[in-house]
């Protein structure tokens, strides 16, 4: 196997046994401590999505982008990065009062004033990650994210059974950050500059500002649910839109932690190097897309035994509003690479009008349809995705030079494939017996869907059947 494909291998098997580890901790945690703890801390932590996405200023981008780091620019980002992240410490630790008085809780201001200290530390430690990424050392990063892991984990568990409760996982948060910076610092192998420098402060931040606008409108996308959820609805409405909205991004928690990781820093190269990174572009996207959307397809059918099975009776509710969340989510993830592959480029302002009007799309359909049902609050999801698609494609055209022909016969080949599973596992769903157990239902159909996406995937002759062919030979052969 190359070296790039090993690499990957071994970025998707840390990234998910760190889920796995996580997943674990959430059950161990949930017997060591109340759900008022749980709670307090929740509630804490809600500030941290928008916290970080402000901190980072995309400095982490650019130095993963840029043709050549330099000791001045890498002075530079510290600088930025010091300056940003270290006044959303003093924001939050100052405002932790007025969140505890939000909430009606008090014992929220220790917990906010802890994941504040958090970011004095954050910056040290958040370049050697990047360049460690920018080169792609995936046996760096895997190192250190497996420590990462088991700290966080012993910390958590040593924190809540010494009576920590609520500050159990803010402690936990703290450890974690300064042992991986401290971790990246000694592992990248060469020295770093410690004092802020501003040679290169006007490039960085005129670059910073296109991602931070354009990563506040994502975190404004993905907050609409719970937002207008509930605004017009009630809490309850809001949990069961939360598991359905789980259920539909189970695969893409599996492989985007992956993806995320190598795009910037790959299409920046094939730019520094060949300029043009449409075809590279076309070809990234087809793999990704042929895991996901044949998945999509598969869950859009089983979600009434998928939700029974993993969530119980008690949450069928959400059922009806994962096909059309399955929808949205297949159209949004044909573009999972537009704004690694613009900010490789170095046009990272290019998405931000098409992400505002992604927004504006999705929160005009929902007021237009709402009727106090999930199902047509998936369905205004799902139109506002789709009416949005032709600004993006408009987008790649403009700013990659993406022949819009040659990015509609992509789409269609990898339509073809999750039309091709989605029909065979409906025609197996409604031929099995109706009494069957869900774990059978899903077994039998999924294994089908497997079996079929290896035949219709080379009968199209998309690039995951290379892939896959590659990989059964490496598996076959034997040992010299």
């Amino acid at each position: 196997m190359s070296s790039g494909r090993q690499k990957v291998a071994l970025h998707l098997i840390v990234t998910n046994w760190a889920l796995v580890a996580n997943f674990v901790l959430t059950i161990v945690l949930a017997r060591l401590l109340s759900p008022q703890d749980i709670g307090i801390f929740s509630m804490s932590a809600v500030l941290m999505a928008v916290a970080h996405v402000l901190r980072d200023f995309g400095v982490t981008s650019f130095i993963k982008r840029v043709k050549e780091l330099t000791p001045d620019s890498l002075s530079s980002a510290l600088g930025v990065l010091l300056i940003t992240s270290w006044s959303v410490a003093a924001l939050m630790f100052l405002s932790a009062p007025y969140w505890a008085h939000f909430f009606h809780e008090a014992r929220v201001v220790p917990v906010v004033q802890v994941l504040a200290l958090g970011f004095v530390f954050i910056p040290f430690g958040a370049i050697p990650m990047a360049i460690i990424s920018r080169e792609m050392d995936v046996k760096k990063s895997a190192t250190i994210g497996a420590v990462a892991t088991v700290v966080y984990f012993g910390a958590s568990v040593g924190l809540a059974l010494a009576g920590f409760g609520p500050m159990t996982m803010a402690w936990a948060n703290l450890i974690n950050i300064i042992v991986t910076g401290a971790m990246a610092r000694r592992a990248l192998g060469r020295s770093l500059p410690w004092i802020p420098g501003f040679s290169q402060l006007k490039g960085i931040v005129h670059f910073g500002l296109g991602n931070l606008l354009t990563a506040l409108l994502k975190a404004a996308d993905n907050a609409l649910p719970d937002i207008l959820l509930g605004r017009w609805m009630t809490p309850t409405a809001v949990g069961l839109f939360s598991r359905a909205n789980s259920t539909v991004n189970m695969v893409s928690t599996a492989l985007l932690p992956t993806v995320n990781y190598f795009a910037l820093p790959y299409m920046a190269k094939v730019h520094h190097a060949n300029g043009p990174v449409a075809g590279e572009y076309l070809r990234a996207t087809s793999l990704i897309n042929s895991l996901i959307l044949p998945a999509l397809a598969a869950i859009a059918v089983l979600a009434h035994d998928i939700v029974s099975l993993l969530y119980g009776s008690t949450w069928l509710q959400a059922a009806p509003a994962i096909p059309w969340l399955c929808l949205a989510y297949a159209v949004s993830s044909l573009f999972t690479l537009s704004t690694p592959a613009l900010t490789g480029v170095g046009k990272p302002y290019a998405s931000i009008g098409p992400t505002a009007f992604l927004v504006f799309v999705k929160i005009a359909f929902a007021w237009w349809l709402m009727d106090g049902t999930l199902r047509t609050f998936a369905v205004a999801i799902a139109l506002g995705q789709l009416l949005s698609a032709p600004a993006m494609v408009l987008m790649l055209y403009r700013h990659l030079g993406l022949p819009v022909l040659a990015w509609l016969k992509n789409t269609l080949s990898v339509f073809a494939l999750a039309a091709s599973i989605g029909i065979l596992c409906w025609i197996i769903r409604i031929l099995l017996p109706d009494g069957w157990p869900s774990i059978l239902t899903i077994a039998v159909t999924g294994s089908a869907a497997v079996i079929a996406f290896v035949f219709v995937s080379r009968a199209l002759s998309l690039p995951i059947s290379h892939e896959l062919q590659r990989l059964f030979k490496q598996l076959h052969k034997k040992p010299s």
